[in-house]
């Protein structure tokens, strides 16, 4: 009898130990987005892009227009997106486009994040942040020449880019 309550006493001490140790907190722990918060995440990121005219990489620039490589989307065999653009210096930089802009023109950068755990920020910037080699997004208009008359000219920034879906 002495054995049996000593017993029962020594399993419900372990019961409860037990359950306090998975009762640890949370926080400051990376927990992984779930599907819809990288969705959500992935459409803020798709929104910055919207409606632009040409994104790529600029190839040349002076004073009042730059040349942009084109980044290409392409469609995968299993339906995922594919970007594809020549390297620059590749030697195929003559299907680049002309981009003109004038005073009026807004320039930003846009850091963006690459876990897509939150939306994208803007701050302002200014034609001089648009260097060889920097990736643009254009907004504006395409002309008949084949050039684009830009409005706005986002650079983006990726940040968090080793946490991006699908990297490893």
């Amino acid at each position: 009898m002495k054995h049996s309550k000593w017993m029962a006493l020594l399993l419900t001490g372990v019961c409860a130990v037990s359950m306090l140790a998975g009762c640890g907190s949370n926080q400051g722990k990376d927990n992984p987005p779930t599907t819809s918060q990288q969705q959500s995440g992935a459409k803020m990121n798709e929104a910055v892009y919207e409606g632009s005219v040409l994104s790529g990489i600029v190839t040349d620039y002076t004073e009042g227009e730059f040349s942009v490589l084109a980044i290409q989307e392409e469609t995968a065999d299993d339906g995922g997106a594919i970007a594809i653009m020549p390297a620059p210096g590749s030697g195929k930089d003559d299907n680049a486009t002309k981009v003109v802009y004038d005073k009026d023109c807004e320039f930003q950068i846009v850091k963006i994040d690459g876990s897509q755990k939150k939306a994208p920020e803007y701050q302002d910037a200014s034609a001089g942040d648009v260097k060889k080699l920097t990736e643009v997004i254009v907004f504006g208009e395409k002309l008949p020449s084949g050039e684009v008359q830009a409005d706005k000219v986002l650079i983006p920034q990726i940040y968090n880019k080793d946490k991006m879906p699908g990297s490893y």
